[in-house]
């Protein structure tokens, strides 16, 4: 009866190519060290500053992101990537000799470095970093938990039924409106690149009008068996368990279902948590397809990005109940 859309992948397209979002990050941090550079050679007095500048960022995420960057540029272009190195190194040859900085303006430029390092720098640029950074990249809880994250509230938005909820994501997934009539929002890993599909859904409880479910039948709404019609139809069930969340009966569900966009098919695991509020389910639903060419089967994939989709559905905020 409740069976919730499966074509994740399809809802929302990231339509910036993968191989520039990198270029743009890489550019951004060659230019960012060869101007701490500049100000070094140029302003003595600034020595001191510039260091502390240089190494509050390199010592950051960020910093620590530059390593990925340059290995997933180099698969993006390969054989181009020596002439992307060569013109980026001829403009700013170009550039930087003519540049007129002043002692003040160098001082500015090293203070806007450090808010760098705390993350105030174009998104994009932020977004496309965080999502090459070694350990997010194997596990994004950790992005969360390390306090890099994008909050999304559904309040007045048209599709959220007049549910009030919010959830927290690794910062660096792209987000976007889902084209479905039930899909509030489409979150993708890695700035829209990745294998993590996560989709935000608020469908209505076929309910006498007013009528309000007690804390029993909302229970039994997650019961194992009743779980069991949240799956479409030849899927394969994975798992199903009662859970809590925000202090309300909910559930989790694993599944692995096949999907056909043009002329590729593929295997997805779909993890989904569920929970009601007032006459409404709000489901919170994660996607990872298994690729023809993947060296990882879907059991692995699991594995590893479960704990993702818990620190995930763990952020779940009902707005509603703290009115």
């Amino acid at each position: 009866m409740w069976h919730v859309c499966t074509a994740v992948a399809q809802e929302f397209d990231n339509t910036e190519p993968r191989w520039k979002q990198l270029s743009q990050a890489y550019g951004f941090v060659v230019v960012q060290r060869a101007l701490l550079e500049l100000i070094e050679s140029k302003f003595p007095d600034l020595a001191k500053e510039t260091k502390e500048a240089w190494f509050a960022f390199e010592s950051s995420a960020f910093g620590e992101s530059v390593k990925g960057l340059e290995v997933e540029l180099a698969k993006e272009l390969g054989d181009r990537l020596p002439e992307f190195k060569e013109e980026l190194r001829s403009q700013m040859d170009d550039l930087l000799p003519n540049q007129s900085l002043s002692s003040e303006q160098a001082t500015a430029f090293l203070a806007e470095v450090t808010a760098r390092s705390k993350g105030q720098l174009p998104e994009t640029i932020r977004s496309t970093l965080l999502s090459v950074h070694p350990r997010y990249s194997e596990n994004p809880a950790l992005e969360l938990a390390e306090g890099w994250k994008q909050t999304f509230q559904t309040k007045d938005h048209p599709k959220a039924k007049g549910v009030d909820f919010s959830v927290s994501v690794p910062a660096s997934w792209s987000r976007g409106e889902g084209y479905r009539p039930n899909i509030i929002q489409v979150f993708r890993s890695r700035n829209g690149h990745g294998p993590i599909v996560c989709t935000l859904l608020v469908k209505t409880l076929p309910l006498p009008a007013g009528y309000k479910l007690t804390k029993s039948e909302s229970k039994d709404l997650f019961q194992p068996g009743a779980l069991n019609h949240l799956i479409p139809e030849g899927s394969t069930f994975i798992e199903g368990k009662e859970i809590v969340l925000e202090g309300a009966p909910a559930g989790m569900i694993v599944w692995d279902t096949t999907a056909q966009r043009l002329d590729v098919t593929l295997t997805m695991r779909v993890t989904l948590f569920v929970t009601v509020c007032e006459s409404s389910m709000i489901f919170l639903q994660f996607g990872t397809p298994e690729m023809p060419d993947a060296e990882e089967p879907l059991d692995e994939l699991q594995a590893r990005f479960l704990p993702t989709y818990m620190a995930t559905a763990n952020t779940l905020v009902l707005n509603d109940l703290y009115k």
